[in-house]
C-alpha cells in the first residue's frame, strides 16, 4: 500500500495503459507471422497487434520504473553535486 501511495501518478497511468493495450490486444488478430512488430510493420495497423505486443508494451513502464527507482536518486545527486 505504501507504494500506491507514493506512486499514485504510476499506478493510474499503469491502469490506463494496461485498459488502452487489452483493447488493442482483442482487435488484434496477429498470428505468429512475418508482419513486423506493431507499430514498426509495414502496414501500422492494429490488425498486427498480438501477445508479443502487448507483453513488451506492457512490461516496459515497469522495467521504467523499476530503472527509476534504483538509480533515480543517485542521477539527482549526481548532477546536484556538479551544479
Amino acid at each position: 500500500m505504501k507504494f500506491v501511495n507514493e506512486n499514485k501518478w504510476f499506478v493510474a497511468f499503469f491502469i490506463l495503459w494496461t485498459f488502452i493495450h487489452i483493447i488493442f490486444l482483442f482487435n488484434g488478430e496477429k498470428e505468429y507471422d512475418d508482419r513486423g512488430f506493431w507499430p514498426f510493420d509495414d502496414a501500422w495497423h492494429l490488425v498486427a497487434y498480438g501477445w508479443l505486443e502487448f507483453f513488451v508494451y506492457e512490461t516496459l513502464p515497469l522495467v521504467v520504473l523499476a530503472i527509476v527507482k534504483l538509480v533515480g536518486k543517485d542521477i539527482i545527486n549526481a548532477i546536484d553535486e556538479d551544479n
